[in-house]
């Protein structure tokens, strides 16, 4: 069974992000495995110069904190196959670690969302690992209303491996959403008419069964605004964004930007790397 790892602080940013995890798991039917790290997450330092009195406390409340979020999510989603795990560590080394093991197809993270600007432990580390991981990263805004996987949004620079990361997508969550193919081209510029037309092509040939559109648009700056925009106009539920070698990112979302996305997303934001 595939499973999707939610890493969590018992904060309210991640557990929204839970309750995303186990509606997308209800659908899906894959495993929920969720994941507190403590100590080092905790305090951003290690054990040393911890007691082990302090140690043992974190431990305890930590698996006590851990029953009662597996205790509320079992009671909202019977039918998902949900675990919990409190390990000892740093939150980027155990999330890298977890990840080696092969059985996880997903992670699901919280974050603050655009309307709120609440500091978490989580929020200071989706970024890190969005860069580090091998499996796709949704990140969960805390202002996210309820699940929905009905309309997604592919940004895409026309680059061949973006095809892998449209199948890496299609395995991650194994639905079939209506997807909107978004390109960005500096407005005043001529639209890039045949790109679009030969970019078509290559997707509905690698996937013919998929219901999609696609569309250029002009604008005066690749931004959060220009993002944002985008969603709004399309009525998203899902933004993607693939991460291959000198790509879409690379090439016109400067690394701020990529954080900026990622930790105060608009909408629900999956990031995969091709």
């Amino acid at each position: 069974m595939k499973t999707i790892l939610v890493p969590t602080d018992f904060s309210e940013n991640a557990f929204i992000a839970a309750e995303y995890a186990c509606s997308l798991a209800a659908t899906t039917k894959q495993q929920v495995r969720l994941l507190h790290v403590y100590i080092a997450l905790y305090s951003g330092f290690g054990e040393e110069g911890s007691s082990t009195k302090q140690i043992k406390w974190a431990e305890t409340e930590s698996t006590k904190a851990m029953a009662d979020l597996l205790k509320i999510l079992k009671t909202q989603f019977p039918n998902v196959d949900l675990v919990g795990e409190c390990l000892k560590g740093f939150m980027i080394d155990v999330v890298t670690t977890e990840l080696k093991k092969g059985d996880i197809s997903l992670v699901v993270m919280g974050t603050k969302g655009v309307s709120n600007i609440t500091e978490s432990i989580l929020g200071s580390t989706t970024y890190e690992v969005i860069k580090k991981s091998p499996v796709p990263i949704l990140v969960v805004p805390i202002d996210t209303p309820d699940f929905s996987f009905e309309r997604v949004g592919f940004f895409t620079d026309y680059n061949d491996v973006e095809l892998d990361a449209l199948l890496t997508f299609q395995q991650a969550v194994t639905l079939s959403p209506y997807l909107t193919m978004l390109h960005f081209y500096k407005d005043g510029e001529k639209a890039p008419t045949k790109e679009l037309e030969r970019w078509e092509r290559k997707v509905h040939e690698a996937f013919p069964d998929w219901d999609i559109s696609f569309k250029a648009l002009p604008v005066e700056k690749v931004d959060m605004n220009a993002v944002s925009q985008a969603a709004k106009s399309e009525n998203l539920d899902l933004l993607v964004f693939a991460r291959p070698h000198k790509s879409f990112f690379e090439k016109t979302f400067v690394a701020s930007l990529t954080k900026a996305i990622a930790n105060y997303p608009m909408v629900p934001s999956l990031f995969i790397k091709a």
